[in-house]
C-alpha cells in the first residue's frame, strides 16, 4: 500500500487571501501529550458490525502522530507555490515564488521559517529587490493575521481538550483509495461557527494510522468590507520519506468570493514540497525572525 513521496504535478489557480492556513509561525500545538480539561464528547457513529472501534482508532492514530513527532527533530524542504485567478473558464498565474522552508520541532510547540529564493510575476521573473519586498509584505499580513503553516497539527480536533468544540463520526474505510491507500475516514464539525476552527474529512491509511489527506473549510468565513468570501476549500496530502516518515507534500486552496464592484470571483492555490531533509541540523538563528526571538 505504499505511496513513495513525490511531487503530483496539477495546474492549480491561486490569489493571494488571508485566512486559517498559510506559511507564517505559528506554535504546532498537538505535538506533545495532551492533558483532559474537559470532557471528551461521545464520538457520533452509525450503528456498525465490522467489530472497529472508533475510538480506539483515535487512540492509535494519535500515538502514530506522537511517535512521528518524535523521530523529527528537525525538517527542511523545497517548496514551489503558485497563485492566479480564473476568468472565463481560463487560469491566468499571478505569481510564482521558489522558496525553502525550515522547521524546528521541541517538545510542545515549532519554530518555521521560509526563505523566499525567486519571485515570478506575470510569468517573468523579478529582481531580488522586488522578491525581498514581496517576501516582506507576505510575511507581515500573514503574522498579523496569525494564520497557521505547515508545523501545526492538523490532528487538533481529535485530542481530548478539544475534542468538546467538534462533532467527530466515524464514516468507515473508504470504498476507493485515497491517494493510493485504503484509509479509515472520520469527518469532523465544529459545533461553533469560528474562524479560528474548521470543517473537514480526515482520511488514515489503515495499516499505519498515520494521516494521508485532509479536506477542510474554515467553519467561519471571515468577510471584510473589500472582499466578500463566499467558499473557501482546502487540502493537505502527506506521503511517505525513505525514513517511513510522513510529511506534508503538497497543500491546495479554492474559493470564491466577491471583490469591491466585480460580479464574482474565484481562485484556488497550490503549495508544493519537495526534497525532505529530516534531522540534517538548522542553524537556531534562522528562526529569530518570524518567532521573536
Amino acid at each position: 500500500m505504499k505511496k513513495k513521496y513525490a511531487l503530483v504535478a496539477l495546474t492549480v489557480v491561486s490569489i493571494t487571501l488571508g485566512g486559517m492556513w498559510s506559511a507564517v509561525s505559528q506554535p504546532a500545538t498537538g505535538f506533545a501529550p495532551r492533558t483532559l480539561v474537559e470532557p471528551v464528547l461521545p464520538l457520533k457513529q452509525v450503528q456498525r458490525d465490522d467489530g472497529i472501534d472508533p475510538e480506539a482508532l483515535i487512540e492509535r492514530i494519535l500515538l502514530m502522530e506522537k511517535k512521528q513527532r518524535d523521530a523529527v527533530n528537525d525538517l527542511v524542504l523545497d517548496a514551489e507555490y503558485v497563485e492566479g485567478e480564473e476568468k472565463d473558464g481560463e487560469f491566468r498565474e499571478k505569481v510564482r515564488f521558489i522558496k525553502k522552508i525550515y522547521v524546528r520541532y521541541l517538545p510542545d510547540t515549532a519554530f518555521f521559517h521560509e526563505d523566499y529564493l525567486e519571485y515570478y510575476k506575470d510569468g517573468k521573473q523579478r529582481s531580488d529587490k522586488d522578491r525581498d519586498k514581496e517576501a516582506k509584505k507576505r510575511k507581515e499580513n500573514k503574522r498579523k493575521r496569525n494564520t497557521k503553516d505547515i508545523s501545526f497539527s492538523m490532528l487538533d480536533p481529535f485530542y481530548p481538550d478539544n475534542r468538546q468544540y467538534y462533532e467527530i463520526a466515524y464514516e468507515g474505510v473508504t470504498e476507493d483509495p485515497v491517494e493510493g491507500y485504503v484509509c479509515h475516514h472520520f469527518t469532523v464539525i465544529s459545533l461553533e461557527e469560528d474562524s479560528e476552527r474548521i470543517n473537514g474529512d480526515f482520511y488514515f491509511e489503515a495499516e499505519s494510522f498515520n494521516l494521508v489527506r485532509v479536506e477542510f473549510a474554515p467553519a467561519k468565513l471571515v468577510r471584510k468590507t473589500m472582499f466578500k468570501m463566499n467558499e473557501m476549500n482546502m487540502s493537505i496530502t502527506y506521503g511517505t520519506t525513505e525514513e517511513n516518515i510522513w510529511l506534508p507534500r503538497q497543500f491546495d486552496i479554492f474559493g470564491k468570493g466577491k471583490a469591491m464592484f466585480f460580479i464574482g470571483v474565484k481562485f484556488a492555490g497550490t503549495e508544493y514540497y519537495r526534497n525532505p531533509v529530516i534531522n540534517g541540523g538548522i542553524d537556531e538563528k534562522i528562526f529569530e525572525e518570524e518567532n521573536g526571538r
